[in-house]
């Protein structure tokens, strides 16, 4: 009976031992709320991902293919949830609308109004009802602007709100549209908050106008919970806050343990990361349903 004992008490300690780790999980909830009061995340009229056959990307880095991160961006998460193909038209570095930004150097990256041209000019048929828009940008802006000194992003807000209008109408005739944004990526400035607050307003106004639905997803409930003190990095599974490369431009001194790591580069997620993402994605598309 002791020597039984003892071996099962020995294989307990080694099943311990090899055992993965948790992978990294949501550790908040969304903060629903509707496009008639303050910015929140809002699910006005999307349908569950199972109904689109077609997921069409626009964006920045954090929906760029072709290597930006470790693995799948959060667009290929929610295509491959979804069933349905992904055209990912989203290019790393890209603002809303270069010509906004005169006299600065910004990434040689096609901004939101070239990506809309190159996916209209293909001539391509989509069916409004079974094809999502993805539309996540800010990111690169809030950079430029607060290197500017703060300047005003209202007007960048109101060129997202502008496409929009455009995608819903000739000859795209888009309905379905997700916005996600996480301009400061956990911080938060006037500037920042000006812009959120113009674009959550564009967003309900512009939806309500064309008839289209629209779902909000604001990720600053995640990242400061994830940066901050509550409930802090480690209550998502993460082991870091910090990066797993220095710079994109090297993989020397890549970090051990990317899957529990928030960023690959500075200031771009993991696939671990993006994983969490698309799952706060869903998650408020299920629990933040709303009207205008």
């Amino acid at each position: 009976m002791q020597l039984i004992a003892f071996i099962l008490a020995t294989v307990h300690v080694a099943s311990a031992i090899v055992l993965p780790r948790d992978g990294v999980h949501l550790a908040v909830s969304p903060k629903c709320g509707s496009f008639s009061g303050a910015p929140a995340d809002v699910n006005a009229g999307l349908k569950s991902l199972s109904s689109y056959k077609t997921v069409v990307s626009f964006g920045d880095e954090f929906s760029a293919d072709g290597g930006v991160s470790n693995g799948p961006s959060w667009v290929d998460y929610l295509a491959s949830a979804a069933g349905a193909s992904l055209e990912d038209w989203a290019a790393s570095g890209a603002v809303v609308d270069n010509t906004q930004w005169p006299g600065v150097k910004l990434a040689p990256a096609n901004d939101f109004l070239m990506q809309f041209s190159s996916f209209v000019s293909r001539g391509k048929q989509y069916d409004r009802n079974t094809t999502l828009y993805t539309i996540f940008f800010g990111i690169e802006d809030y950079k430029v602007a607060l290197a500017s000194g703060g300047a005003d992003l209202t007007n960048i807000a109101q060129s997202i709100v502008y496409q929009i209008a455009v995608l819903s109408s000739s000859p795209v005739f888009g309905r379905n549209f997700l916005i996600v944004d996480n301009h400061g990526l956990g911080t938060e400035s006037p500037t920042g908050a000006a812009f959120k607050k113009e674009l959550f307003s564009g967003l309900g106004a512009v939806g309500k106008y064309v008839g289209a639905n629209v779902g909000f997803v604001d990720l600053s409930n995640v990242w400061t919970s994830v940066l901050g003190s509550s409930p802090g990095y480690a209550a998502f599974g993460y082991t870091s806050p910090g990066a797993c490369l220095a710079s994109a431009g090297s993989t020397a001194g890549v970090c051990a343990d990317p899957d529990h790591t928030l960023y690959w580069t500075p200031g771009t997620p993991t696939t671990a990361t993006h994983r969490l993402i698309t799952n706060y994605v869903q998650q408020v598309l299920s629990q933040c349903k709303s009207s205008y």
